[in-house]
């Protein structure tokens, strides 16, 4: 592939990313050290932070375990109008080379929390969808199993509708999430679709509510790991990569498609396109968003000169 830019790709932003904003000025800085100590770190490198191991540095990096802390910093971001954006775990985030000039959070603590009362599961929006499947499981609750391998949180789940042949959203009970401005959460019911949500924009999961139903322990928790098994065996797990990178067209499968079009093994720089699963862009090593963003666009170029299909993406750029 040549070394110049491919045309203009358009992702998805990623959830809860601010419009606008500035970089970071040496008062904001001070404002933030003040308000949180050391559970905020400058120019920290995203590349550490996301499943693709890709992207340049935050402006601020924030590691928040509370509702208070995290009203408080929200409070600051949009008194000194500084971008802000909350993460997961990275697994489905492409973060731009040059990184991300604002605040980029990432919840712990009160928001890493599952409680079981009966049939009903509250996890909080920094579980690991993993974790959740096996607290079920464990539990004695069915209805979730088919979730285990996603790779990412509640909180990345519910805005983007996330699942395999079940999706999340139809479990869920209900939502609790806190807007900018509001002093503590409020709970709402959403509205999904593939892949989609009627979350706002601007609004942060905080903790999800999911009805499940009495089952046998053994074989829940036997289909957990059947499921993160499968996951293993035909996804590319042993490397970096960003989990689905489009979102199946109606009645196909993306990576069918990405195969048949010949583009399985195409490299830009240190991105290849996954041989054992097509519709993954794994990091050889060195990869940059650069090369991924090229790898996007010859995939999408191809698939559409094959197959007439426009593909999709199911990823979002930070």
């Amino acid at each position: 592939m040549g070394s110049s830019l491919p045309p203009p790709v358009e992702l998805p932003a990623a959830a809860g990313e601010s419009q606008g904003g500035t970089a970071l000025a040496s008062d904001a800085r001070a404002r933030l050290h003040a308000l949180l100590g050391g559970a905020v770190c400058f120019d920290e490198p995203l590349s550490r932070h996301t499943s693709m191991r890709v992207g340049g540095p935050a402006g601020a990096w924030v590691q928040l375990g509370d509702i208070a802390k995290l009203a408080a910093v929200l409070q600051l971001c949009q008194t000194e109008g500084i971008a802000w954006t909350v993460i997961g775990l990275g697994s489905n985030l492409l973060v731009r080379d040059e990184g991300f000039a604002g605040v980029v959070m990432r919840l712990g603590g009160e928001f890493a929390k599952i409680r079981i009362d009966g049939c009903r599961l509250r996890a909080g929006s920094a579980v690991p969808i993993a974790s959740l499947c096996r607290d079920a499981a464990k539990a004695g609750l069915r209805g979730a199993e088919a979730l285990a391998g996603i790779p990412g949180t509640v909180g990345g789940a519910v805005r983007m509708n996330a699942g395999t042949d079940v999706e999340i959203g139809p479990l869920l009970e209900s939502v609790e999430v806190l807007v900018p401005g509001d002093a503590g959460p409020q709970s709402v019911r959403l509205q999904f679709s593939y892949r989609r949500s009627t979350l706002e924009r601007s609004a942060i999961v905080c903790a999800a509510q999911l009805r499940l139903e009495p089952g046998d322990p053994r074989a829940t928790q036997a289909e957990v790991r059947r499921r993160i098994d499968r996951r293993g065996a035909t996804q590319p797990i042993e490397l970096p990569n960003l989990g689905s990178i489009f979102k199946n067209p109606p009645g196909d499968h993306a990576a069918r498609l990405i195969e048949t079009a010949g583009c399985k093994g195409k490299r830009a720089g240190g991105a290849e396109v996954s041989v054992k699963h097509a519709n993954f862009i794994v990091n050889r090593g060195g990869a940059t968003c650069r090369d991924v963003l090229e790898l996007i666009a010859e995939v999408r170029a191809s698939v559409l000169a094959v197959h007439g299909v426009a593909l999709e993406l199911e990823i979002h750029l930070l």
